[in-house]
């Protein structure tokens, strides 16, 4: 069976997660650990398997030199809902093989790197290769959903094994081709830092009664104000050291004349940070964005609202706080009666702290790069979605986060969306990512 055959089996597997547990499906989650073994027989014959909890799989491929930190590398098999119903191609949970693609949910985001990560090892493993430094493949079941019960209880697992890494490898952004229109080479992009992630609740008062007899504004008309307001005072920009040292990277590949702006950044950083606020991929490489996404008032259409509340989608800037967000948003809003609050305080995440670019799993990543994509350029990025990263920051040195794909922008957009799928040949270069990412350990 090839990679694309096992990549087509796993995603056969209905892994919805969903925050109200009740509402998964058990046994497809069970179903798609049991698979494992079948389809990467020399990987369990001689890595040891850990199951924690019922959405967390550890596999520890013991190394040569006990004196090395071990590397983790992770993936989640857990993915967001598809409707059968939706215009797809091919039916989201068939794993079709066609065209030269494999299609169906989780084969971007993100089954696709568990299947090529085992697929790298069972072949390492069976021509009797070692590495040099432990391994840990870490995966979890609820990505999707926070996280809490796959790589939240596999760190508590790291932790009480008192297991700590040198670095760790995640789900990110891909090897961007035609992203960027001022540089010409395809952009392997290396997630370095992490925005930080809350949804807030904008909420105000009002009178509630009968329609025909409304005050000035009603508490929907100052939500309306409030959420206006935010929009059209945004954070201010800023270029952290995770965009300035994109920049460096791009700079000697960048046409004119973005190669001379990019080399005087530091002169030119407010032309530089305007610029990147005019597109929404780039403005949110700049500053902490609010996105209003929810909105909610009377339950009828003649009757007075006696509150109505709002839902903004904050994507914190490493750098600032949650606490500073919240500050600043009751600010803005304080005017129009409104208030701000974390709507899921449990659910708030802070911005990462920007992991080295000289570390050696920042070196064994770039040379994996190398050999796997020799015409992309690896460049540091801030990563502005989430990921399980977040629930690793106490049990390593340094965090990546990469997707080890040639992605366009018209593949990203098929991502939680319909039609997602991967190229056999896209396969081939992932498996080969990692299959040299793990001989340098």
């Amino acid at each position: 069976m090839n990679i694309a055959e096992k990549l087509s089996t796993l995603v056969k597997f209905r892994t919805v997660s969903s925050y109200r547990p009740e509402e998964e499906d058990d046994a497809s989650f069970a179903a798609f650990i049991g698979a494992l073994p079948g389809l990467f027989p020399a990987v369990h014959a001689a890595l040891e398997r850990t199951l924690v909890g019922p959405r967390g799989i550890v596999y520890r491929w013991q190394g040569k030199n006990a004196s090395l930190q071990p590397a983790i590398f992770c993936a989640h098999f857990d993915v967001v809902p598809a409707l059968e119903s939706d215009p797809w191609t091919e039916p989201p949970f068939s794993g079709a093989i066609k065209d030269g693609y494999v299609w169906g949910r989780g084969t971007q985001d993100i089954k696709v790197q568990i299947a090529c990560i085992l697929e790298s090892a069972e072949a390492l493993v069976t021509r009797g290769f070692m590495p040099e430094r432990t391994l840990y493949f870490a995966f979890g079941g609820d990505e999707e959903v926070g996280g809490r019960r796959g790589a939240g209880a596999i760190s508590t697992w790291f932790s009480e094994q008192n297991v700590h890494a040198s670095w760790l490898i995640d789900e990110g952004s891909p090897v961007g081709q035609g992203m960027i229109g001022f540089v010409q080479r395809s952009i392997a992009l290396i997630g370095i830092a992490e925005k930080g992630y809350a949804d807030i609740v904008v909420e105000v008062p009002g009178q509630g009664g009968h329609a025909s007899m409304p005050p000035r504004h009603t508490a929907l008309g100052a939500l309306a104000h409030a959420l206006a307001r935010i929009e059209d005072r945004p954070f201010p920009l800023k270029l952290t050291k995770t965009t300035d040292q994109f920049l460096a990277a791009l700079a000697p590949h960048a046409k004119p004349p973005y190669r001379q702006i990019f080399a005087l950044r530091h002169i030119l950083g407010p032309l530089i940070l305007r610029a990147f606020s005019a597109a929404p991929s780039t403005n949110a490489m700049v500053r902490t964005t609010c996105a209003a996404t929810m909105a909610q008032a009377s339950p009828k259409e003649n009757v007075l609202p006696n509150l109505a509340h709002a839902v903004v989608n904050v994507r914190i800037l490493p750098g600032a706080t949650i606490a500073e967000v919240i500050d600043r948003l009751n600010a803005l809003v304080a005017p129009y009666g409104a208030k701000v609050y974390a709507k899921f305080p449990e659910h708030v995440v802070e911005p990462s702290t920007e992991s080295s670019t000289s570390s050696e799993g920042w070196k064994s990543i770039v040379s994996a790069i190398a050999e796997a994509f020799p015409d992309a350029v690896p460049a540091p990025f801030l990563f502005t979605a989430g990921t399980d990263t977040k629930h690793y920051r106490g049990i390593t040195n340094d965090i990546y986060r990469f997707q080890p794909l040639v992605q366009t922008q018209e593949d990203l957009a098929a991502v939680h969306n319909v039609n997602e799928k991967v190229s056999i040949e896209n396969l081939e270069r992932c498996v080969g990512f990692y299959k040299a990412l793990m001989v340098r350990q």
